[in-house]
């Protein structure tokens, strides 16, 4: 049986466990329910000596109401950020905030939450969704950074059309850029598939934001392969610290973590946190499978 089969078949139940279950599964990897526990993990991280960004678990509002619920929300937590004192930034899914039924609207939302960000000097970051969003993802992030600095969004490296739009973005303004591998299953035609087209294309990736002038690029992975990679281009370009992080998620590969603040390159956590918990955490484990193995792991380690 492959690997990868087996962690299916590990995660295949999870939907149908009680929620205490899940939650006991999912802890790990989710700050909690409420902003003040996002604020005591962000706390700790910074402790740590790694910057974090809030991430507001929801997305696909299909009603108004639902958009000011999640943009008060984040509001709220930029508030929560500024009174607090702590390094953070935020992530948006943009169909939290009505991308799919209403751009106008989302764009609005949008602006609302850049303008507060701005006041208080924090970075907002446009997260990426599946490749139906990728376009109109990209159009609304270079109407947004017409007007604001400190917005940025996510090329996704399994996508075959990342190249062409880290081409355009670049060449059309400044660019801040997170660049990740890619979690939503996608076609062959749209998506490479096999893990060692998915990694040559990252590597190429990064060193065309590094080498287009991107004003920073998260780089945003849990491949020690890809780790190690970043790090001897980091050298070999003596690119500096202000040009880059290194970006990892909230209970993932903590060790290697480590080591990366441990060699005194910036690295940021994302601090998912929310009352839509349960789905986003059967959601990861559908996405990506292998993090049933290291759940299953942690939940017989003595720690």
């Amino acid at each position: 049986m492959s690997v990868n089969l087996f962690h299916r078949l590990l995660i295949a139940p999870i939907p149908y466990l009680p929620k205490s279950v899940v939650w006991q599964l999912s802890r790990r990897y989710i700050a909690g329910t409420d902003l003040n526990s996002a604020y005591e993990t962000v706390r700790a991280l910074n402790a740590a000596g790694c910057s974090a960004t809030v991430d507001v678990l929801g997305e696909d509002s299909t009603e108004v109401a639902e958009v000011e619920v999640a943009r008060d929300l984040y509001l709220s937590a930029l508030d929560g950020i500024t009174d607090n004192a702590l390094d953070c930034n935020i992530s948006i899914k943009l169909s939290d905030l009505g991308l799919r039924f209403d751009r106008e609207l989302c764009f609005e939302a949008m602006s609302t939450l850049i303008t507060r960000a701005d006041e208080q000097g924090i970075f907002v970051r446009i997260d990426m969704e599946d490749s139906s969003a990728t376009s109109i993802t990209l159009d609304l992030y270079r109407r947004l950074r017409e007007q604001f600095d400190n917005v940025g969004t996510v090329i996704q490296a399994y996508l075959r059309r990342s190249a062409s739009d880290v081409a355009d973005l670049l060449k059309s303004g400044p660019t801040h850029i997170r660049l990740c591998k890619g979690i939503y299953v996608e076609p062959e035609d749209i998506a490479f598939t096999d893990a060692t087209e998915i990694r040559r294309s990252y590597c190429e990736l990064l060193e065309q934001l590094f080498d287009g002038g991107a004003v920073r690029v998260g780089i945003a992975t849990h491949d020690p392969e890809l780790v190690e990679f970043a790090e001897r281009l980091i050298e070999r370009r003596n690119i500096d610290r202000s040009r880059y992080e290194f970006q990892m998620l909230l209970g993932v590969a903590e060790n290697l973590r480590a080591g990366l603040v441990e060699r005194r390159h910036p690295l940021r956590v994302y601090v998912p946190f929310g009352e839509r918990w349960f789905a986003y955490s059967v959601r990861r484990l559908r996405e990506n499978p292998e993090i049933a193995g290291h759940i299953v792991r942690n939940l017989f380690s003595r720690h």
